[in-house]
């Protein structure tokens, strides 16, 4: 097994760890939020941290399975043009939005680092119900969007690899039909 290989399967127990948190922040969000809600309106008696850790929750919900999302090709897509291109184009144009993806990705998980970092450097802290440092709130965008870019590189190396297969077919076709005439 090489290098890349391996690397992939890690990759792949990240995204799959990095989802089952976020499935059980959902599930744990769920039931508190009931719980305020009966504690609220039955007790007269709410709990303040709900509220604010479920803002949280939300947070980091999407930049924790977003990445895992991509892996299962799980988003949605408007391909009512690609569906008139050759699969050659398609994987093609894949690559090309792939590589444009994780640029965009690599760009906020630096800046998303840098205010982070700025945070944890400050000790920046919320003044809401719990005081948290702000920088455990927004750790996850950096950490999310490097997950999330580094899967559009594995993609776009996938949909290249597929381009490069569709090529050699096209070129190997066009060989035989110029050999037939």
């Amino acid at each position: 097994m090489n290098f890349f290989q391996q690397t992939g399967r890690l990759m792949d127990m990240v995204l799959v760890c990095s989802t089952w948190v976020s499935g059980i922040l959902m599930i744990f969000a769920l039931i508190s939020v009931c719980i305020d809600v009966v504690l609220r309106y039955f007790f007269n008696s709410p709990t303040g941290w709900v509220l604010q850790i479920s803002e949280y929750i939300l947070l980091y919900i999407p930049f924790l399975s977003a990445a895992y999302v991509l892996k299962e090709d799980g988003h949605i897509k408007v391909d009512i043009l690609l569906s008139f291109l050759s699969q050659r184009m398609q994987a093609l144009f894949d690559t090309v939005t792939s590589i444009l993806g994780a640029g965009v990705l690599l760009i906020l998980t630096y800046y998303g680092t840098v205010v982070s970092y700025d945070f944890y450097v400050r000790k920046v802290i919320t003044l809401k119900y719990l005081k948290i440092p702000e920088f455990f709130v927004i750790m996850v965008i950096p950490v999310g969007c490097l997950m999330f870019a580094l899967q559009f590189i594995r993609r776009a190396n996938k949909q290249y690899h597929q381009y490069r297969k569709q090529t050699v077919k096209f070129i190997d076709n066009n060989q035989k039909t110029a050999t037939h005439e």
